[in-house]
């Protein structure tokens, strides 16, 4: 019998090319100092409610889910906050690492779908280093809320066109399907996700030949048909969840042509040519660019259009026109929504733009490059040479404004109130506002104390009835109530070294004025018997159990009476009630 000779079996490692190793080192480097300055960030603003809001919700909670926050609805954001608050409560560290996947992902599913259309070439390089290395999108995205909108809708928009393009190659249909998915993934993060079917058509156009465009419309008019239901469909659900937004006053073309300027020339231009080469003026805003510097960003933005049609033709002018329309509906939903709150120096801030700043990479790749062509390699060194001048000037603007984001004094008010709850615990908080620099004074409501470091663990009380009261100052310090400020003073009872006795029979202590607002009420009480008390203010009833002896009595109060009534349904001798007082804590 003969022995077969075996060959041994060998394993051919397949090399990538050498412009996808460029294209991961172009992803690479910043995801790596965005990465970087996030872990060294913290929460901010609107953070907070957010994730206090997600304490004590289920994932399956509609009401939590789809609630209107600020004009927004983004169940997406809130089924993460849920889970980033159930594994970790205010762990930064934790609730960012969804935003670094998502960045990763995006900046993948981009190249794929560049590669796709114009294949592994060089000069496909440089517009998808203005989007890896683009401080419009690095900048805003410290902001953990704002990363929780526009990465998920970045991660969909690529994997939605990526699976269209796929469908316009291959013509098979369950792709329109999974166009479809990725649809509404971005929708429930973003509501500029309904803007897909645009981009989806603008594509379309695009990939077809110069006399065909109209043809290749109607040729797949089943992706417009699901889109535009799926469309209608979230518009119905979004109008229908959401507040109009009330304006004082019309709006003037003045303020709008200014918003415009601002968005457009002083931060949208330069931030896709790597600027604006300057720090944050005010949280996320952008300052504005030296004239001299908005002058050569504004050239070259008209140079690039002028040679990209004089190099793509047709082909370029739709591209211009898709991008120039995107970022005209940009603008169209801040001067609806958002001008009239802020005026136009919301321009400056690049949450209302950075949406774009993909769009300006797809139309400018094929306002230049030919889908599906092939070219020399005498272009690589240029390329290269452009990358890293884009890459240097973008890293550059990228750490001038990165400081404006990362909210030093939250973690500072946060860690502070930590290390003194720890001191002391067990203590009762009079929930006050935080300083603006944390929450801005808008919140109104939710710009208390409560909303920043409630979910610390114990967790903190706020604003229930205490024998000793305690506050937070505005460096996070718990500071103990020592009296009030200014109060509504009981008027002295008829009792002699008793002041009211309260017993079956209610008893009323006038104020000699009006309590019109959210305060604290201190009441000095004197007992032989401990059991619950009733205590009415106003249309509010407040039941405290009191404890024998001498005491003082701390209840947070809600504007809208003039008297206390009190009242006490226990067989015990009354109790006496002196020096009644409403007003603001007094810190010690």
């Amino acid at each position: 019998m003969t022995a077969t000779a075996t060959r041994p079996v060998t394993t051919t490692l397949a090399i990538p090319r050498p412009v996808t190793i460029a294209a991961i080192l172009v992803a690479g480097i910043p995801f790596v100092l965005h990465a970087w300055v996030l872990f060294t960030g913290y929460f901010g603003h609107d953070d907070f409610v957010v994730l206090y809001r997600a304490a004590g919700k289920g994932p399956f909670d509609p009401a939590y889910l789809f609630q209107d926050y600020n004009g927004h609805i983004k169940p997406g954001t809130f089924l993460i906050a849920w889970l980033v608050t159930a594994i970790a409560p205010l762990s930064h560290t934790v609730a960012v690492i969804p935003l670094l996947a998502m960045q990763l992902a995006a900046s993948v599913l981009l190249w794929r779908l560049l590669a796709r259309v114009f294949g592994h070439r060089w000069p496909v390089l440089l517009p998808f280093a203005v989007f890896t290395f683009s401080p419009l999108i690095a900048f805003p995205t410290l902001w953990w809320a704002y990363g929780m909108e526009l990465l998920p809708l970045l991660v969909t928009m690529f994997g939605a066109l990526g699976s269209h393009v796929k469908y316009l190659e291959t013509g098979e249909r369950r792709r329109i399907w999974f166009t479809v998915i990725w649809s509404v993934a971005g929708m429930a993060f973003y509501e500029k996700a309904v803007l897909f079917v645009a981009l989806l058509a603008g594509i379309t156009l695009l990939l077809a030949p110069a006399g065909q465009r109209l043809a290749a419309l109607k040729q797949h008019w089943r992706v417009w048909l699901v889109q535009g239901v799926l469309t209608a469909l979230y518009l119905v659900i979004y109008i229908t969840s959401t507040a109009t937004p009330v304006r004082d006053s019309p709006l003037s073309v003045q303020a709008v042509a200014e918003l415009a300027r601002r968005t457009v020339v002083d931060t949208f231009v330069p931030g896709v040519l790597g600027g604006p080469w300057t720090n944050s003026s005010f949280g996320g805003a952008i300052s504005t660019p030296s004239l001299t510097l908005r002058l050569v960003a504004a050239g070259l933005a008209i140079a690039i259009i002028i040679f990209g049609v004089l190099a793509g033709r047709s082909r370029a002018v739709l591209a211009w026109v898709l991008l120039l329309g995107y970022v005209a509906v940009d603008l169209a939903l801040v001067i609806t929504t958002r001008l009239h709150q802020v005026g136009p120096l919301i321009g400056n801030d690049p949450r209302y733009i950075a949406d774009a700043v993909p769009i300006a990479v797809l139309c400018g790749a094929f306002a230049f490059l030919k889908p599906g062509g092939t070219e020399t390699g005498l272009r690589r060194p240029l390329v290269i040479g452009l990358v890293a001048l884009l890459g240097a000037s973008a890293t550059f603007s990228f750490l001038q404004l990165a400081p404006g984001l990362k909210f030093a004094q939250s973690r500072q008010y946060v860690d502070t109130a930590r290390a003194g709850l720890e001191a002391n615990p067990g203590i009762t908080l009079y929930d006050t506002p935080v300083p603006r620099e944390i929450m801005h004074e808008w919140f109104v409501e939710d710009g208390k104390a409560s909303r920043v470091i409630g979910l610390l663990p114990g967790p903190p009380k706020f604003d229930q009835p205490a024998e000793t009261m305690w506050a937070l100052d505005d460096t996070g310090t718990p500071k103990k109530v020592t009296g009030i400020k200014e109060p509504a003073i009981g008027r002295p009872g008829p009792y002699d070294k008793c002041g009211y006795a309260v017993g079956y029979q209610t008893a009323t202590i006038p104020l000699n004025r009006r309590v019109d607002h959210h305060s604290l009420l201190r009441m000095e009480y004197y007992s032989t018997g401990k059991g619950p008390v009733t205590i009415r203010l106003g249309k509010a009833t407040q039941d405290v159990y009191f404890p024998d002896g001498l005491h003082v009595l701390y209840i947070v109060v809600e504007g809208g009476f003039d008297r206390v009534d009190i009242n006490r349904a226990t067989p015990v001798d009354p109790m006496c009630v002196v020096n009644v007082q409403v007003g603001a804590p007094l810190l010690r």
